[in-house]
């Protein structure tokens, strides 16, 4: 149990007991009240160290510069969302058969909106989940990152089968960290995410399988982090091990299991938290980076208990949080790229979770897990 919970004002058995009385999200919602959201963990931040002590030279790499992790003030950091996306090639199409409306993060100016809005919620640096194969554009991000007071981490990598490249299947998993590693080079890449494999499969395909050792080697070969795409709640053929599977390709190829996260872990129905805790027991981050989404393939009440569950073992040192954000087309919509902090972490403090841990989840890791010595490629 970490240390704090046993005074805490809402246990996980309290939140249990909330959802199995059919309570809900509305209620657990209403406990997070009407004070500022953001003052204890600011406040925090301010006098704790920011991070733990780092090799000397480490750097994240935003997309315009190197910085210091400690250049990231005391903002928080989102380790997966998407600024800019473009996903139609999954066949995602309008309503009742209407043409699919252009993406939202097309309208880069509203985007500039929404992360700014996001900085004075107390975001100081977002990473963008895509790459090319997802319809990312590097200078939308070069704009964003301009033009805001936000950092923006840009990644690399494939996403799934369903849109890969056609000469990829061609091509050995040397060859694919080859250009992987020339993809982090030539656009400043800080990150390699995130990588996933298509809904609802048994077991990666072949493709798939190559993809990650590729993305492995490649990042062995840079020391950039490594975030992973889990299926878990697109259908029943996923294993619940699938996350494991993923952690044991990555580290078959040298990677350190501290250089990666398992993404999406927050969508796997493990209300005891047994699998994220064996991943975060090998030494790998676990990433709740679906959290307030719109469309729930698990509720966040039921995501608040798991986490709660994880923090009990004693793995608060490796969790990681994020919203999959995808944008919104109106800057009224409702909550922007801030919602981890505006929504979810609320939550986690009304359900018990201390300041000194929040400050651990959501400045300290980010940062460990982003944070590398660049090398020599």
């Amino acid at each position: 149990m970490q240390q704090g919970f046993a005074t805490a004002r809402f246990s996980r058995r309290h939140v249990i007991r909330l959802m199995g009385a059919g309570t809900g999200l509305a209620a657990v919602s209403a406990l997070t009240g009407g004070s500022d959201l953001l003052a204890g963990l600011q406040r925090t931040a301010a006098s704790a160290s920011s991070i733990r002590r780092l090799p000397r030279g480490s750097i994240i790499r935003t997309l315009l510069r190197d910085v210091p992790p400690d250049a990231l003030g005391t903002g928080a950091v989102l380790f997966h969302e998407h600024l800019s996306i473009n996903l139609s090639g999954l066949g995602r199409g309008g309503r009742q058969g209407a043409p699919p409306l252009p993406p939202a993060t097309d309208n880069v100016d509203l985007i500039v909106q929404l992360v700014s809005k996001a900085g004075t919620e107390g975001v100081s640096c977002i990473v963008d989940g895509g790459h090319l194969d997802m319809g990312r554009k590097l200078n939308d991000l070069r704009t964003i990152a301009m033009r805001t007071n936000v950092h923006v981490v840009a990644s690399g990598g494939f996403y799934m089968q369903r849109v890969y490249p056609p000469d990829l299947a061609a091509k050995s998993e040397d060859q694919v960290a080859d250009d992987l590693v020339r993809q982090a080079t030539e656009g400043h890449l800080g990150a390699f995410g995130e990588i996933g494999e298509d809904p609802n499969g048994a077991e990666l395909t072949l493709d798939e399988r190559k993809v990650f050792r590729a993305v492995g080697k490649a990042a062995v070969r840079t020391g950039l982090p490594v975030f992973t795409h889990n299926s878990y709640g697109t259908g029943p053929n996923v294993p619940k091990d699938i996350g494991l599977q993923q952690l044991d390709i990555l580290e078959s190829t040298g990677l350190r299991p501290e250089r990666i996260a398992i993404g999406h872990a927050c969508c796997l129905n493990d209300p005891q938290a047994t699998i994220i805790t064996e991943i975060a027991k090998r030494g790998a981050f676990v990433g709740f980076d679906r959290v307030t989404t719109v469309q729930q393939i698990m509720p966040d009440e039921q995501k608040v208990a798991m986490a709660l569950a994880f923090l009990e073992a004693g793995h608060a040192d490796k969790l990681l949080l994020s919203a999959d954000f995808t944008g919104q087309r109106t800057l009224d919509a409702g909550p922007g790229y801030g919602r981890t902090l505006t929504v979810f972490v609320p939550m986690l403090r009304k359900a018990g979770v201390d300041e000194a841990t929040l400050h651990t989840i959501v400045y300290d890791n980010p940062r460990r897990f982003l944070a590398f010595v660049p090398k020599k490629t």
